[in-house]
């Protein structure tokens, strides 16, 4: 058999094989025993008329076509071995040509791209510190004190933080929007909802005041979102904000504490547990980000259509979860069709350059899996679930074993990749993040194996 491999760039190769008349005549036995199933033939029972009575009930060519395609991915298994190439993603069959003698395919093959590995170790890694400050304790008792808080009418104009009682309502060339029609709504000055432009016009007003402005309905609008009218708005009140007095009382009667002193220790070590995991997700970003950063690599469009595939799946079924389809996002979303692509474009791009720098650390640190690894990761997320017998169940049909050691293979070379690293605040100090990392980086591959097998079981 007569075989060419083409190399179209670094990552892509073109095979072109040929099939012989004499294997597509004898393909063409099982062919006519599949069509002659599909086809009511007088006189013959299902699958059992020869072949020259098949062809001449549903034509030579279909028969032919139909032992072509039976012959496909046999033969182009045995070529791919016998040129040792493995490819990435399912081949894409470009052309079949007829010639003397048969026919000739042409596919184009798709390889997993290798890397040049950037240098991974000893970096230092600049994010945010994790130390609770005065403000960041004093913020989280402002947010913790609003959840009580009352508002009470005030006779002076509006500003940022103060609450307004208001009518509103939008005209296009004079004709009423009766969709952006409504009465009494408070509003909060300076939050920036509602209407984009909204605040500046409202701060300073006070009780009685006609505010009239050009602006855009937002969305939510249905199909006038984005249009140009023109708002009027009536304001009525202006409300502030009234906070409870923190206090040893207040805290007696509102939360399981005693006293100010015992809230603000408890308040404080939430903060700084918070702060530590945020700062160690930073990291733990910045150490990828910087190293995609330095791949000099143009991804095959094949393998970017494929893992845009994967994450579309994934969203749909999401939605299909959240009983919404893809109308129901755009519209709710206000994202359009065209953007929604290039973000999953993105996404796309950004996993596949994680996997190829994951995979390069894989083979430097010679990492690998052990059945006591995949024991004991898959009995910790079964665990974790509601039915860990029907979980264990559901994951050994679904057959994700593969998926799983690919994911401890690449969460330890996530590890290796921050154990190397070194992270440091802006005035270069050395931060210690070593505990959160690992629980941070542990939830990505728990997460995403619960739910996967949960699904599976449903």
């Amino acid at each position: 058999m007569t075989t060419t491999v083409t190399e179209t760039s670094a990552f892509e190769r073109v095979v072109r094989f040929q099939l012989t008349d004499e294997q597509i005549n004898e393909a063409k036995k099982g062919a006519a025993r599949k069509l002659a199933q599909e086809v009511k033939i007088h006189g013959f029972r299902p699958g059992k008329a020869p072949v020259p009575i098949v062809e001449a009930t549903v034509g030579k060519d279909r028969v032919r076509q139909e032992a072509i395609e039976d012959l496909l991915n046999p033969v182009l298994s045995e070529v791919l071995t016998t040129e040792e190439i493995e490819p990435a993603i399912n081949p894409e069959l470009e052309s079949v040509d007829d010639i003397d003698g048969g026919v000739e395919v042409e596919v184009k093959v798709t390889l997993w791209p290798t890397v040049e590995l950037p240098n991974y170790k000893g970096r230092n890694i600049e994010v945010t510190s994790p130390a609770v400050t005065d403000e960041d304790l004093a913020e989280q008792t402002k947010r913790m004190l609003e959840q009580f808080a009352t508002v009470e009418e005030v006779d002076r104009p509006a500003a940022e933080g103060d609450f307004i009682s208001l009518d509103l309502e939008a005209t296009e060339d004079g004709e009423l929007v009766e969709e952006a029609k409504a009465k009494d709504i408070l509003y909060e000055v300076g939050s920036g909802l509602l209407i984009e432009g909204i605040d500046e016009h409202l701060t300073g007003a006070s009780a009685g005041d006609e505010i009239e402005f050009h602006g855009v309905l937002p969305e939510g609008f249905g199909d006038r979102a984005g249009q140009q009218v023109d708002f009027r708005i009536s304001v009525h009140e202006v409300k502030e904000r009234i906070l409870p007095e923190l206090d040893d009382e207040w805290v007696d009667e509102n939360t399981e504490f005693e006293t100010v002193d015992e809230l603000m220790e408890v308040l404080r070590d939430r903060l700084a547990d918070a702060k530590l995991r945020s700062v160690s997700r930073e990291y733990s970003e910045k150490a990828m980000s910087t190293l995609r950063d330095q791949l000099e690599i143009e991804i095959p469009e094949g393998l970017v259509r494929a893992e845009m595939d994967r994450h579309l799946h994934d969203f749909l079924h999401r939605l299909e979860g959240a009983e919404l389809d893809l109308e129901d996002y755009f519209s709710a979303s206000g994202q359009s069709q065209e953007a929604f692509l290039a973000d999953l474009r993105e996404q796309a791009q950004l996993s596949l350059r994680n996997r190829l720098i994951l995979d390069a650390v894989i083979e430097e640190e010679n990492i690998e899996v052990s059945d006591e690894d995949m024991s004991g990761a898959l009995q910790s997320l079964a665990a974790r679930s509601e039915d860990p017998a029907g979980y264990l169940r559901a994951f050994q049909e679904s057959g994700r074993g593969l998926a799983l050691a690919s994911d401890i293979l690449r969460n330890r070379a996530l590890d290796a990749i921050l154990s190397n690293a070194n992270p440091v605040d802006e005035d270069g100090n050395t931060l210690d993040l070593s505990l959160k990392v690992n629980e941070v980086e542990a939830e990505i591959v728990d997460d995403e194996d619960v739910a996967a097998a949960e699904e599976e079981e449903e």
